[in-house]
């Protein structure tokens, strides 16, 4: 099972996670896309995810999507979020 982070892991974490934000207990980002884009964009990440086996909450409200990650069998965040965190943001720059 992967470890957890402690609090300084994450925090470090997150200084090279733009947009990112949280704590041990998860991370998560923001974007706004487009209405018509959404569909795509999730769809993007979740395939990414289903490659990596770690899937990410998605939440939709608006243009706004929300990815929140944290590895559920672990009780909070892990190296595997962070790794799955960065493939976002590698798609999200790539949808732009």
């Amino acid at each position: 099972m992967p470890e957890l982070l402690s609090a300084e892991q994450v925090s470090d974490a997150l200084q090279g996670l733009a947009g990112w934000s949280g704590g041990t207990d998860r991370i998560s980002r923001t974007v706004r896309v487009a209405a018509d884009r959404q569909k795509d964009l999730v769809d993007e990440v979740m395939h990414a995810a289903d490659q990596m086996n770690h899937h990410p909450q998605v939440e939709t409200e608006g243009e706004a999507v929300t990815f929140v990650n944290w590895t559920h069998s672990a009780g909070g965040v892990t190296d595997l979020d962070l790794q799955l965190a960065r493939r976002i943001d590698e798609i999200v720059a790539s949808s732009g």
